[in-house]
């Protein structure tokens, strides 16, 4: 069965090994960005392409093969955007049903790696995958009684079926914690021919069946991103200033409750940070963090939905990948008041909350002036 395994390509083994180095890198790696992990349980309808050899004393229909397949996966962030995953799969509907049929049953389990790019709503992802198959049957009815009942036969081998090959996929999220995924796999087999026994009282629907080198599935999935929060929090307050700066006439407050910093001011990734990303949710009140006047209601590509606040003369408060706005321009503003709540417009890996401070225009640390 090793054997079976290893010789179904020697180039995915190369790539395997590459994978797996690239893998163990990100896992060791410090990484603080806009969230940390990503767990995702979803559920796929997914197509298999055969070439089939149809049974001519078969007189059922012969509909398309597909399966339901439940997924778990489990993705960490190296960079802002770029991610690795794992993932796991196992067939969990097989019988012909509104959404799964096919003249062949069979169990299968599957794991896999990716590497991956979020932007705001959509990721793009290619990687590598392993599946293992086994127990083969085939539809079939009586040849007694001609009934509608189906029955499954056996396979006339009933080999340990591996493969292996590529994945090409992309992710669209609905929301913060939905999205939708559609995938296509290449595959390697190393056994692909099968054929119902003969010695049965039962019509097989097909002589016999090839599995093809593609499959193309569509899903959804619920997908929860995490923090290491003890990290950050202590990384936070490594960060925090011994004193605060004191503003004469201004009191400054965290933009919102229960705030925790994910990325910090100064520079990332060889650009200047020119704020901090507070952890959100979609929804969550953006809170006005000084008595002022609303200067500024825009939307920009990078930005996304975007509040300037105006304190005084020397500064300004920046608030930006909203989800909607509680003010309009001109607006007086007391500190603590509802402004806008959380999103992830603009170009974000996440929902949360951009936050800025100048003085006289220029950023400045906003943990010098503020106790987050």
């Amino acid at each position: 069965m090793r054997n079976q395994f290893w010789n179904i390509s020697s180039h995915y083994r190369q790539a395997i090994k590459v994978f797996g180095l690239i893998l163990l890198f990100i896992l060791i790696s410090d990484n603080v960005s806009a969230q940390h992990w990503r767990l995702s349980a979803g559920y796929s309808i997914q197509k298999f392409g055969l070439e089939i050899t149809p049974n001519n004393d078969y007189y059922g229909e012969i509909g398309p093969t597909q399966k339901g397949n439940l997924e778990i996966e489990l993705e960490r962030y190296l960079l802002y955007r770029l991610y690795v995953s794992g993932t796991g799969s196992v067939l969990v509907n097989n019988d012909a049903s509104t959404f799964h049929g096919g003249p062949i049953n069979f169990n299968r389990t599957g794991l896999g790696i990716n590497l991956g790019v979020k932007w705001n709503t959509i990721d793009l992802y290619a990687g590598l995958h392993g599946g293992y198959t086994w127990n083969m049957k085939f539809k079939a009815y009586s040849s007694d009684d001609y009934d509608s009942d189906t029955y499954w036969i056996d396979s006339a081998a009933q080999p340990d079926i591996y493969s292996g090959g590529f994945t090409f996929g992309a992710k669209y999220y609905l929301l913060n914690h939905f999205r939708i995924q559609a995938e296509v796999k290449t595959h390697s087999y190393s056994n692909q021919n099968f054929e119902p026994i003969s010695d049965t009282d039962f019509i097989p629907a097909v002589s016999d069946v090839g599995f093809r080198d593609l499959t193309f599935s569509v899903g959804v999935s619920v997908s929860i991103p995490w923090y290491n929060k003890g990290r950050l929090n202590e990384e936070n307050r490594s960060r925090r200033p011994s004193a605060l700066m004191s503003v004469s006439g201004l009191q400054f407050d965290a933009p919102k409750n229960e705030s925790l910093i994910t990325s910090p001011f100064g520079t990332r990734w060889g650009r200047p940070h020119e704020g901090v990303d507070l952890d959100a949710n979609r929804g969550d009140e953006i809170l006005a963090a000084a008595d002022g006047v609303v200067e500024e209601i825009s939307t920009t590509a990078s930005y996304g939905r975007k509040i300037v606040l105006r304190h005084g003369r020397e500064f300004t408060t920046v608030y930006a990948h909203l989800d909607s706005f509680k003010v309009k321009k001109g607006d007086r503003v007391k500190r603590g008041q509802v402004i806008g709540t959380a999103g992830s417009s603009g170009v974000v890996t996440g929902v949360h909350l951009h936050f800025e401070l100048r003085r006289n225009g220029e950023p400045v640390n906003p943990q010098n002036y503020i106790r987050f």
